[in-house]
């Protein structure tokens, strides 16, 4: 009997291990992010330092989710016409993989979507387009607690494909070449 009780309990704790050590199913990301447009060329102001990335993802096994990620940055362009102004508004789903390393997980992705761009000034009105646009990169996440993490950084080759036709193509192409970082928390 005193056998049987000592393996029952031996199973209990290894079960409990085994509960531990499980990978969550989703993870939510909220933080800062910064954006670097593709504006042609002799353009000198390329930088969005004002913006925000929100993400979800749902992981179908230990490394291997879908995620849905949404943007948003904004630009005061006061430097070009008085009051002007220009956000990106993006949303993108696609997978990503992620390498559970202990605390450090770094991860990749390819994300899917469209960007509306726009642009408003006194007097003027505002003007926008929606285009398709894609986001391909990754990141580095940091484990602090089992529930709560710090992205440490996620950086992403950012395209779009406003058209020549396009009456906010900022650059006179048939796609533009950005870049985006993002840093802030994550929750599972």
């Amino acid at each position: 009997m005193r056998k049987v009780s000592l393996f029952a309990l031996f199973m209990l704790l290894c079960g409990s291990f085994a509960v531990a050590q499980e990978n969550p199913k989703g993870e939510f990301f909220a933080g800062y992010s910064y954006l670097h447009a593709d504006c042609g060329s002799g353009c000198n102001d390329s930088g969005v330092p004002t913006g925000f990335n929100l993400d979800g993802t749902y992981y179908f096994s230990r490394s291997i989710g879908v995620t849905a990620d949404f943007d948003y940055h904004h630009k005061d362009l006061s430097d070009v016409l008085s009051g002007a102004t220009g956000h990106t508004l993006g949303l993108h789903f696609g997978p990503r993989v992620k390498a559970r390393l202990g605390r450090v997980e770094p991860f990749a992705q390819g994300l899917f979507g469209f960007t509306d761009l726009g642009e408003s000034a006194p007097g003027l009105g505002s003007i926008s387009d929606k285009g398709f646009s894609m986001k391909l990169g990754g990141g580095v996440d940091v484990y602090a607690t089992r529930r709560f993490a710090i992205r440490l950084g996620e950086f992403n080759y950012y395209r779009t494909a406003f058209g020549v036709n396009s009456p906010v193509n900022p650059n006179g192409q048939d796609h533009q070449n950005n870049f985006t970082f993002s840093t802030g928390i994550l929750f599972r």
